[in-house]
């Protein structure tokens, strides 16, 4: 956790803040700081930061309007406070052996290393649980919906009153929900909605803890098949994102929970551990198997491998590389390739189409080729999935870019408002979600069952008719087909194909196509019927119905790659609007639950209406699937803030980039659009609601005004190179810091240079000596741990070798054996704070043979702006701040740079008119020369809460320069 303001977190993170003899003298009074008031009682409680209201001074219009779309609010949820996180260490630790250990030849097979190849194996059996826990995902559905379907139309074709029917629809959803919540609720809440804003807070460098463990990933499959399956507004798209990236967080840590799982250890799991896992127990190399993970995931929901790898570099991953580039590929290709096996046999063997969504099958794609789009007077006529893209119409795709940005823009708006006024309590959270159940239930019902409108489902066709092969409406239908009076048929059958002959196989349209060859035209009978038939004619589907409580996939297919209309345009306008109410309601509640499905159904319902508006009124020979298509880029450009994924996703599902140019338009006009009603979209959002802290790709315009003397903390806690085993102790028990700098063992600083805020620095001695190096927390635990191991009692332990009784036994060297307790594992929960004796206290132990002693480092005068690109780039937890004496003088943490920190900063030590100036208004420099050394010496740092400092007085060249030419 952080070092910052007002916050447990920024008390964990940093190379530490200590309560220093100024706070006392700070507290309880006034003062002014850069022309602005500012009372102490504003800086203290436990809110991460103080909120823009409590800063004092009046603020330009031109600066608030710069900050308000910016700043937010952060939502307190308990169940995700600032106390609950941590930062991740991505940064390697190079210690004297690790740098001694790099110029060893690693031993190579082919050019590769084992650690490499282990890499590669992971990353393949990544894929290949992704897809299996897909796949079980997709069945639990089926059958679950299924049967719920199958009873109410049993309901509905009984004797039996119809409000039975809905008493059932109502309470069958219900306890599927019930169940849902309770499990996420009292057994895992980190399994609550998609979990992505979490994936990009991990993959950013903020741990979540408890997000990624087994327990998680098994509630977060239950909960997806039970909400997915009760007919309220989500999809199962998102959730399998964070079962990815679960998947792959477990997967390196398998031997342990293996032996958690078995209760024993044996000597081959050890030796397991040692040989292939425990290697990546590191959050280094744990980041790049999630960021596969969740690429896989990705990839298995919509049978997109490259779209999956996009995703992962645009909405989630925050480093890359082209090492990881190719492991997510091969993770993403294997999820796609594994679940188009499984589904093979479904699809007739074809394992062309894959993923939990796609976006056509077997059948859908031979119709597109088989059916044909026609202008009036017959001079155009060609297959649906060639249907032409006239130029005009991109002036329709740009518009329903605008309208999927102004929806999109305005349910995140919306999003926004509600979530502050979501339940706290846990009881309450199961109670909202099966209200919004109870309450989604009875809108589709009564919708479905007040407003019917029947369509053909597919199954019956036309045979001795000349319109052979045509859909027909049951065997009641008289009128459709048309032909020889008493010979013209509707029958049950979904397609035509020859038995026998040349063409055996091949899809016909009456005998002339097959009997020349010697076979026949028969009928595929089909006993999977489209749609949800409810009180319609045999034949005959529901729309409504069908898109509320059918297949959604069938659905979506249906309205991207049918040339003809399988729903009317009031349908589609009801269902497109009904689903945005209730996505509104259902993402945030305590189950999981994912944006891209509903997301998806409710741009292609409004965009299937558009095309086939266009279609009547404009052009008859336009496809309207293709609009269907741009509007659910639309909503999910508008939703989300993507473009370059979600154009390749859809591409990849749909399988034809022929309507590439269009899809790109309208999700660039989605994206533009939606920015005007704020640059973060659903994910960024959570991320603030949730208060996981995230570094974005740029620094803030306010970062220039600053430089790291500013916003650091200080003074920091730091540790000699050798230091007693009791100071250890006594230091860690006092402050919960992450990172402690370590300085040299003399006081070496220059005697010619006087110190101008030596009140404001440590009191043990160490303010002068030359900075080392970082230690990290978990590396000290690790020495102390070593008193409580089982071998401990033996004086060849390594707790005798590691420390020693007096200074001049200590040796230089560490030992190896220390090292590899520290390179594995991360996180210690042995309880290494425990009461020592006098005689183990007073033990020596050499910390600089295990510090990092090539950590990077920045001036106290360096731009605010440049640390942050330093600090984010180079995945770092700590950024120790040195004077030009090579002193440490404070640490830079994720907290530090907070926007609400840097604006806090920046209202203290600027004054309005040094912020902003007028368009062609001349005003003299800001402060030059003595003023501006006046004003970097003589100002005080701003109280933190648990009696550190943040900024003060700044050192810099000028002020060296003015303290030997003009003292003060």
């Amino acid at each position: 956790m952080e070092v910052g303001l007002l916050d447990e977190q920024h008390q964990r993170e940093g190379g530490g803040v200590q309560a220093s003899p100024s706070n006392a003298r700070a507290n309880g009074r006034d003062r002014k700081v850069g022309g602005g008031g500012i009372e102490s009682s504003d800086f203290s409680g436990n809110d991460a930061l103080c909120p823009p209201q409590h800063l004092g001074g009046e603020r330009s219009p031109g600066f608030r309007k710069r900050i308000s779309t910016r700043i937010q609010q952060p939502y307190k949820d308990p169940n995700w406070s600032h106390a609950k996180l941590e930062s991740l260490d991505f940064d390697s630790i190079n210690s004297p052996y690790w740098l001694d250990l790099a110029r060893r030849p690693p031993r190579t097979a082919l050019g590769y290393s084992g650690k490499t190849f282990t890499r590669w194996a992971l990353a393949i059996v990544i894929g290949f649980l992704v897809a299996l826990a897909g796949r079980l995902i997709a069945l639990a559905i089926e059958h679950i919906a299924g049967f719920r379907n199958h009873k109410l139309q049993a309901l509905f074709d009984s004797s039996e009153p119809d409000s039975h029917a809905f008493i059932f629809f109502v309470l069958y959803n219900g306890t599927l929900v019930l169940i849902g919540s309770m499990l996420t609720v009292f057994v895992e809440p980190s399994a609550a909605a998609g979990g992505i804003p979490e994936i990009k807070a991990y993959l950013n460098g903020t741990h979540v803890k408890d997000f990624l463990r087994l327990r998680a990933i098994a509630i977060k499959i239950i909960g997806t098949a039970l909400s997915v399956s009760s007919a309220m507004a989500c999809g199962q798209e998102a959730p399998m994102i964070h079962i990815g990236a679960g998947i792959a967080s477990g997967l390196t840590r398998g031997e342990k929970h293996f032996r958690k799982l078995m209760c024993w250890k044996l000597s081959k799991t050890k030796k397991f551990e040692s040989n292939l896992l425990r290697k990546f127990h590191n959050d280094r190399d744990r980041r790049e198997f999630i960021c596969a993970g969740a690429g896989a995931g990705m990839a298995a929901a919509f049978g997109a491998p490259v779209g999956g790898v996009l995703f992962v570099l645009e909405e989630a991953a925050s480093h890359w590389s082209p090492q990881l580039i190719w492991r997510v590929f091969a993770a993403a290709l294997v999820a796609t390739f594994t679940l188009a096996l499984i589904k093979s046999g479904e699809n007739g063997g074809d394992i062309s189409l894959a993923g939990l969504l796609s976006f056509g099958t077997v059948q859908s794609v031979q119709d597109m080729k088989r059916q044909v789009v026609s202008s009036a007077d017959g001079t155009l006529t060609v297959s649906a999935v060639d249907a032409p893209v006239y130029w005009w119409e991109i002036i329709f795709f740009a518009l329903i870019g605008v309208g999927g940005g102004v929806v999109g823009g305005l349910w995140d708006v919306a999003w926004n408002a509600l979530a502050p006024y979501r339940p706290k309590k846990s009881i309450f959270k199961v109670a909202e979600v099966v209200g919004v159940s109870l309450l989604s239930s009875t809108i589709i019902f009564a919708l479905a069952y007040s407003y019917p409108q029947c369509s053909n489902n597919g199954s019956w066709s036309c045979r001795d008719a000349d319109n052979w092969g045509d859909w027909c409406n049951g065997p009641a239908d008289n009128t459709t087909c048309t032909g020889t009076a008493g010979r013209a048929q509707c029958v049950n059958a979904s397609a035509w194909v020859c038995v026998g002959g040349e063409n055996a196989g091949k899809a016909c349209r009456g005998r002339g196509d097959c009997e020349w060859r010697g076979g026949a035209c028969m009928p595929v009978e089909s006993e999977s019927k489209f749609g949800v038939q409810l009180g319609c004619p045999v034949g005959q589907f529901d729309e409504l119905a069908t898109i509320f409580f059918g297949t959604r996939e069938q659905s979506i297919v249906r309205l991207f790659t049918q040339s003809g209309e399988p729903f009317t345009i009031s349908s589609l306008l009801i269902a497109g609007f009904t689903y945005i109410f209730m996505m509104l309601l259902t993402y945030g509640c305590a189950i999981p639950a994912g944006l891209f499905m509903p997301s998806v159904m409710v741009g292609g319902c409004l965009g299937r209406a558009v095309g086939q508006l266009v279609k009547f009124y404009v052009q008859d020979s336009v496809f309207s699937g293709a609009y269907a298509l741009a509007g659910a880029a639309a909503m999910l450009g508008g939703v989300q803030r993507a473009t370059i994924s979600l154009v390749v996703i859809i591409i990849e599902g749909t399988a034809n980039v022929h309507f590439l140019l269009p899809i790109v338009v309208t999700t660039c006009t989605a994206k533009l659009v939606g920015n005007l009603f704020g640059h973060e979209g659903v994910y960024e959002i959570g991320l603030r609601r949730k208060k996981l802290r995230f570094l974005e790709h740029e620094p803030s315009w306010e970062m220039d005004l600053c430089t790291a003397a500013d916003v650091m903390s200080r003074p920091p806690v730091s540790f000699p190179v050798v230091v007693r085993v009791g100071d250890i102790l006594d230091k860690l028990r006092m402050c919960e810091h992450n990172g402690f700098p370590v300085v040299s063992m003399t006081d070496e600083g220059d005697p010619c240079t006087t110190r101008l805020d030596r009140s404001a620095t440590l009191g043990d001695g160490l303010h002068d000596c030359k900075f080392e190096g970082l230690i990290l927390r978990s590396q000290l635990l690790h020495i102390l741990s070593t008193r409580y191991t089982e071998d401990s009692l033996d004086p060849s332990a390594l707790w005798y070798k590691v420390t020693v009784p007096a200074l001049e036994e200590v040796s230089v060297d560490g030992e190896p054996a220390m090292y590899d307790r520290m390179a594995y594992n991360t996180r210690l929960t042995v309880n290494a704070l425990a009461d020592m004796s006098d005689a183990d206290r007073a033990r020596f132990v050499n910390i600089g043979a295990y510090m990092n002693c090539a950590c990077y480092t920045i001036m106290e005068s360096c731009p605010l702006s440049r640390a942050y690109k330093v600090f984010r780039d180079m995945s770092l937890r700590h950024l120790p701040v040195l004077d030009i004496q090579n002193r440490v003088v404070g640490m830079l943490s994720r907290a530090n740079f907070d926007e609400e920190t840097i604006h806090h900063v920046v209202k203290a030590y600027y004054r309005d008119e040094e912020l902003h100036q007028q368009p062609r208004e001349i005003i003299p420099p800001r402060l030059h020369g003595y003023q501006q050394v006046a004003r970097m010496l003589n100002r005080e740092a701003l109280v933190a809460d648990g009696g550190g400092l943040i900024g003060g007085p700044v050192h810099s060249w000028q002020t060296r320069l003015a303290s030997i030419l003009r003292p003060y």
